[in-house]
């Protein structure tokens, strides 16, 4: 027979199904994945942030693209612009890397602009000298001799060495 409150649900279950993302294993695993994306996070930071970048390491990488460019031949007028388009390449890199600043789209009087609130007077100036030498080869009609070349390569490698900082050395 028929119940007369026909609005009713006959409750034919009697244990209650539970989805599984309620489920205790589901919390469990949630719990883990936050865990791992936090120590994820916290080692990026560590990484981008707290561990020290090897300084000597860019000088270092600098003299070897210098030791290369030494032993270069210049023949032509495009000889000579490539490669004073490649010296001017090690000395951005160089101070990218050193005072982790993004030099590549700037030109050479932003990076002196840039270059003051990092170096000394000394420094700026010798770099300005530099990058100044570089500007009538690289987009005149100059051609470079071996010699100036040279006395380049020599400026700029005064420059990093002013520039880089000596390890601390304690004796005992």
């Amino acid at each position: 027979m028929i119940s007369e409150n026909k609005d009713q649900l006959i409750d034919i279950y009697d244990i209650w199904y539970k989805p599984f993302w309620q489920s205790d294993l589901m919390y469990i695993i949630k719990i883990i994945a936050i865990v791992f994306l936090i120590g994820l996070l916290l080692y990026y930071f560590y990484i981008k942030y707290v561990q020290k970048q090897d300084v000597l390491g860019a000088a270092e990488i600098a003299y070897r693209d210098l030791d290369v460019l030494q032993n270069f031949h210049i023949a032509t007028k495009q000889d000579s612009k490539n490669c004073y388009f490649s010296l001017s390449l090690i000395i951005k890199n160089y101070l990218g890397s050193r005072y982790h600043m993004k030099l590549s789209r700037l030109t050479d009087n932003e990076i002196v602009k840039q270059a003051k609130n990092y170096m000394t007077d000394d420094n700026v100036r010798l770099l300005q000298k530099i990058l100044q030498g570089m500007v009538f080869v690289k987009f005149e009609y100059e051609v470079a001799a071996i010699q100036k070349l040279e006395n380049d390569i020599a400026l700029v490698r005064e420059f990093i060495e002013n520039t880089t900082p000596q390890p601390d050395t304690k004796e005992n």
